[in-house]
């Protein structure tokens, strides 16, 4: 009896050893610490961050024994970008912190303390303006004349109307036209602070500033924005495959790689977007590497995407092999969380690819819901998908939600769903 017991319990240790060798997460969990720690500058565009990011993946890639298109995984492209080096605010005699107390407009123009007067936009007449075309009229003319040569402030604006507070939000575009030099906009808002990238230099310079500094005794103190347009900023796709028992296909997985970047000493780690999506791809690059899949899989890792999804469009239009051999898709950004199940972009799109999903979800309930969207051209699949290639987008659902923001590190992840994640993703791209 004592010897049937061993023999069982040795099987259940053994089966149990198996399913738990199929997700690393020692290892995806070691892509997402490197691609966030502080040697890689949030992914971006200062201290060689994306760059030196991109080199750490192919060196993952060659590990793994994926086979590279290139001679080195890489294929490179340009683009413009305008890069904020470091941005400083004193208000009211206190030291706001990038990221978390203020941020800048992403095309704005680099700037330093001036003795120019400043205009405070009056809000309440802009409220009352929006009662008849003669006072929205009267209103235009009145600012266009008191804010010549000035510094703007624009105070929070409270209303509900939300057409309203989204014209308002785009009001400094009105400045633009205008001789800009030495000046800025500094505009506060209750509206979460989240971060961006601009393929172009503005004229101006807007602070966009948290709305807890605003006062009627508000005094700016110091301010300055240091940036630098880069006409041909270079970057890498990295992209390798592994051979399947059918070539004549292919399935591909992608996921971004590159962030925000870092201003200043404010490091933007993007821990969700899209460290924790890389880092399920380069897991399942792991698993295939090991277990022969049904098709040539392809991975690729895309620079550029929070610029536009701009290295995802330069392959669609540089591709390694022709883009009707793609079975299918699975592009995965922000793997962070899952608490509340997957979100599917073109789950709609591709009925039945999104039911054989859920249907592996039900049968070995893996996540709390699998949702389905439309189309939407958010993120690196879009530029297939508008080529005809059968796609779809995924992406986790719960979590903190930090996003764009230095907040969005890996300490801030519930990574307790991952492996569940993983092995439904595993389990689908095996039954393409």
């Amino acid at each position: 009896m004592l010897k049937i017991k061993l023999i069982l319990f040795g099987l259940i240790s053994c089966s149990a050893t198996v399913n738990a060798q199929t997700f690393d997460q020692k290892y995806f969990k070691t892509v997402l610490d490197s691609l966030t720690s502080n040697s890689f500058a949030g992914r971006g565009y200062v201290e060689n961050g994306m760059t030196n990011a991109g080199i750490y993946l192919e060196s993952e890639f060659q590990k793994k024994g994926t086979k590279p298109f290139t001679e080195n995984y890489e294929q490179t492209f340009t683009f413009p970008i305008n890069i904020i080096k470091d941005a400083k605010l004193k208000i009211n005699g206190k030291e706001l912190k990038y990221g978390i107390d203020f941020i800048v407009k992403p095309s704005s123009k680099s700037i330093s303390k001036t003795n120019l007067p400043f205009y405070f936009f009056d809000t309440k007449t802009y409220l009352e303006s929006f009662q008849s075309k003669d006072k929205t009229r009267n209103f235009i003319v009145k600012d266009e004349e008191q804010q010549r040569g000035k510094h703007i402030i624009l105070p929070p604006l409270e209303t509900s109307v939300d057409s309203i507070q989204k014209y308002y939000k785009q009001w400094a575009n009105i400045y633009e036209k205008d001789d800009n030099q030495n000046r800025a906009i500094f505009r506060f808002t209750s509206h979460k602070l989240t971060s961006s990238l601009s393929q172009r230099q503005s004229s101006i310079s807007e602070f966009i500033i948290s709305d807890k500094f605003y006062s009627k005794n508000l005094k700016i103190n110091d301010y300055s924005i240091d940036s630098y347009f880069d006409k041909s900023f270079k970057a890498n796709n990295i992209i390798g495959y592994i051979d399947g028992r059918n070539n004549d296909s292919v399935i591909v997985i992608s996921a971004h790689y590159d962030h925000l970047g870092k201003v200043g000493t404010t490091i933007f780690p993007g821990a969700s977007d899209n460290a924790s999506g890389t880092a399920m791809m380069m897991t399942l690059m792991k698993y295939f590497s090991k277990h022969k899949p049904n098709y040539k899989t392809v991975f690729m890792a895309f620079a550029g995407e929070e610029a536009g999804i701009l290295g995802a469009e330069y392959y669609v239009n540089h591709p390694f092999f022709p883009l009707n051999k793609i079975k299918f898709l699975v592009n995965l950004d922000i793997m962070g969380a899952g608490d509340q199940g997957i979100q599917v972009v073109n789950g709609k799109i591709f009925k039945n690819k999104f039911d054989k999903l859920t249907q592996l979800n039900q049968k070995k309930n893996y996540i709390r819901e699998v949702k389905i969207r439309g189309e939407s051209c958010n993120s690196d699949h879009c530029p297939f998908y508008l080529k005809g290639v059968p796609s779809f987008f995924i992406y986790t659902l719960g979590g903190k939600g930090f996003y764009h923001d230095p907040n969005d590190t890996a300490e801030s992840l519930d990574l307790s769903y991952s492996e569940k994640v993983y092995s439904l993703l595993k389990d689908f791209i095996e039954k393409l």
